[in-house]
């Protein structure tokens, strides 16, 4: 089963029961600013949500999952890993509810996450699309030893939004 775990948090598959929760953190304009230009998700886009992490897990075993707070058992937001559009990437990724802003939790999960690339699934790279203007996720990139290596449009990795531009953060194993 697909579980990333730290000292405070666990990164989980989701469960149906967790979808109020997911629906809530992905309500918030401030949470969804730079994923999904400050719009809640609609009841649609969280069963597409839902039905495309599931799949993820069904076929490669990993997702873009829960990140829960052990101390509480609440959803603190979502992380995880994921296979990047068309390309051979493994993408990492963090999205914090509000609450949970400001207390380290992006660079923990992200941390996790980044282990669990490069040495779980042995990966020789990992990567991190980031929104040009979401400067929050760069630093948290920096803290990981990521680096900048281009813009790209979605289209150029194969993405299912072909028209978002993306800064693409890289570290090497």
């Amino acid at each position: 089963m697909f579980l990333i775990e730290t000292e405070r948090l666990v990164i989980r598959p989701w469960q149906p029961d967790d979808r109020p929760a997911f629906t809530a953190v992905m309500s918030n304009p401030e949470v969804t600013r730079y994923i999904h230009g400050g719009k809640p998700y609609t009841e649609a886009e969280v069963d597409q949500w839902f039905e495309r992490q599931a799949r993820q897990i069904a076929e490669h075993g990993m997702c873009m999952g829960a990140l829960v707070e052990k101390s509480t058992n609440r959803l603190a937001g979502i992380s995880g890993v994921q296979p990047l559009g068309t390309t051979d990437d493994i993408e990492i990724a963090w999205i914090l509810a509000r609450e949970a802003w400001g207390r380290n939790f992006a660079t923990e999960a992200g941390a996790a996450c980044m282990r669990y690339v490069l040495e779980t699934l042995a990966r020789p790279r990992v990567v991190a699309i980031i929104d040009p203007a979401n400067h929050p996720s760069k630093r948290v990139a920096a803290r990981l030893g990521m680096t900048y290596e281009a813009t790209f449009t979605g289209a150029e990795l194969g993405h299912r939004f072909p028209e978002i531009v993306v800064d693409l953060f890289v570290r090497e194993r």
